[in-house]
């Protein structure tokens, strides 16, 4: 069955996005609000609001084919009636669920000084946290988040009254900044000792909870190097954003697998099962070692 273009590009707009977008769509709202007159303003607010959700909704109503077959699937396989209830959700919405749960039992294994799971395979380790930034800006998160405590007790004190909406409000900010520090520290925990490894016929990518996978080195056409930023770089090379995928903690990729034709590799990248399209950008503390490991391989 043929699919209308809208469709087609909630399909192929990322949640991620999508949420973005909706969240833009406030903006212009309330500045229309202001100048509106009285009558239209709870129309308006109550539009605002409802524009977010009515993208979320048309983005899962696009994606019900998906969901039908996925049903199927849990069906023929006699899964359990959670699973087939998880069918029906976006995957990324599932995928994001496991992760918060693998982040908080990362963040109880962090204050027990467990050592990180999931040991990887002896090679050529390609690490990424000795020249990065991910460490630095673990830490700068660590300071925002004491200071903010403070700054939003005096701030909420200053402009609200009500006893009962203060007490309510500071039980939230307390919870939000605990939710991200044991998000932080499950995240540390689970990326380890921060690297990637290059076996002789494979190489295994990882980011702790967030990226998973092996990627045949068959599967890799060549290595390029990333000098612009990555926005600039797609629109110098003519590359799309969904034919790209982010493989690093936090720093701007330095390299770029470019991938053959005909690879068909899949990882898990946010714990979700998804096709590696044919740019895998990297950050890597030295994308020489790879760069030279690939030449030898490819002109052996």
């Amino acid at each position: 069955m043929p699919q209308l273009p809208f469709a087609q590009t909630l399909r192929a707009t990322s949640w991620r996005d999508l949420a973005g977008l909706g969240l833009a769509s406030l903006f212009p709202v309330s500045i229309v609000k202001v100048f509106a007159p009285d009558a239209v303003k709870p129309f308006l607010r109550s539009a605002g609001l409802a524009i977010p959700l009515l993208l979320m909704m048309a983005k899962d109503l696009a994606h019900a084919p998906d969901a039908w077959q996925r049903l199927r699937g849990a069906h023929a396989a006699r899964a359990s009636w959670h699973a087939r209830v998880a069918a029906l959700l976006p995957p990324e919405l599932v995928g994001m669920l496991k992760l918060d749960r693998l982040l908080w039992i990362g963040c109880w294994q962090r204050l027990r000084r467990q050592p990180a799971p999931g040991p990887l395979p002896d090679g050529v380790a390609l690490g990424y946290l000795e020249r990065g930034a991910y460490d630095t800006a673990t830490a700068l998160v660590f300071v925002s988040l004491l200071l903010e405590l403070p700054v939003h007790v005096l701030l909420l004190n200053l402009f609200v009254k009500d006893p009962n909406q203060l007490a309510l409000l500071h039980t939230l900010g307390a919870a939000a900044v605990l939710y991200t520090l044991a998000w932080v520290l499950g995240d540390r925990w689970h990326i380890g000792a921060g690297r990637h490894v290059m076996t002789d016929e494979e190489l295994h990518l990882r980011v702790g909870a967030r990226v998973d996978g092996v990627l045949p080195l068959s599967a890799i056409a060549r290595l390029e190097t990333v000098d612009a930023p990555l926005p600039a770089w797609r629109r110098r090379h003519g590359v799309a954003r969904r034919d790209t995928l982010l493989v690093t903690p936090f720093d701007q990729p330095n390299c770029v697998l470019v991938l053959a034709d005909d690879a068909r590799v899949d990882i898990l990248h946010w714990q979700v099962k998804r096709r590696l399209p044919r740019h895998v950008f990297l950050y890597l503390d030295r994308p020489e070692l790879l760069a030279t490991r690939l030449c030898r391989r490819l002109t052996a």
